[in-house]
C-alpha cells in the first residue's frame, strides 16, 4: 500500500494509492489518468488539483518508491558497529530481502529508466539521481575495506544489485538472492588488498 500523506485529501490519497498500485504492476506509461480515475473513483480534476499532471504524480511515485540510501547506512551501522564488511553484508542482504518479497516485480526505479529513456524528462533526471545515490552508498561502504579501487568495486555492486532485480522477475527469487550475497561477496573478496 502506498504511503499515507497527511496533506492529501481522501480522494487525492485514493488516487495516490491506485496509481502507486498501477505504475509498478503494469508501468507508468502504460496506466493513464482516465484509468487511475475510474479505479479510484477519482474525477480527473481532482487528480489534477492533487498532483498537478500525470507526470508530476509519476515523480513523486518514483521519489516515494526509492529506500533513502542513508536509511540503509544507518541501519547497517546500527546493526553492524565497526565491522565495514558485515555492514556492506547487512544492506546487500535487505536488498536482497526486497526482491524475495512476494509480488515483486523489479526495481520501480529501473522500470522507471526503461520507460523514460530521455535523460532530460523529470522522472528520468530524479531516478538518475537517486541511482546516483545508491552507487555512492556502496562505494562509501567498500572505501571503509582495505580495497583497491572501492569506485571500480561499488560499480560493480550496483550491477550486480540491478542483475539481481532483473533476475529475479526470469528465475526465482531464492536463487537470485541467494547469489547476489555470495557473488557480493565473491567480487569484495577479488578487490581486497593482499
Amino acid at each position: 500500500m502506498a504511503a499515507q500523506d497527511p496533506r492529501r485529501s481522501p480522494a487525492g490519497q485514493r488516487v495516490w494509492e491506485t496509481a502507486c498500485d498501477l505504475f509498478y504492476r503494469e508501468g507508468i506509461r502504460s496506466a493513464g489518468v482516465a484509468e487511475i480515475a475510474e479505479r479510484s473513483g477519482v474525477g480527473k480534476p481532482s487528480i489534477y488539483r492533487n498532483f498537478e499532471s500525470k507526470d508530476g504524480l509519476a515523480l513523486a511515485y518514483v521519489k516515494a518508491k526509492a529506500v533513502p540510501s542513508r536509511v540503509w547506512l544507518e541501519a547497517a551501522r546500527a546493526a553492524c558497529p565497526d565491522d565495514p564488511r558485515a555492514q556492506l553484508r547487512h544492506v546487500i542482504a535487505e536488498i536482497a530481502d526486497q526482491i524475495s518479497e512476494p509480488g515483486y516485480r523489479g526495481c520501480a526505479l529501473a522500470n522507471a529508466t526503461v520507460e523514460f529513456p530521455d535523460r532530460e524528462h523529470p522522472v528520468r533526471v530524479a531516478v538518475d539521481a537517486l541511482k546516483a545515490e545508491y552507487l555512492e552508498l556502496l562505494t562509501e561502504l567498500v572505501s571503509q575495506l582495505p580495497v583497491r579501487d572501492p569506485r571500480s568495486l561499488g560499480y560493480m555492486l550496483q550491477m550486480l544489485v540491478e542483475g539481481a532485480g532483473i533476475t529475479t522477475q526470469i528465475y526465482s527469487a531464492e536463487r537470485s538472492a541467494t547469489a547476489l550475497k555470495e557473488a557480493a561477496d565473491r567480487i569484495v573478496e577479488s578487490y581486497l588488498e593482499r
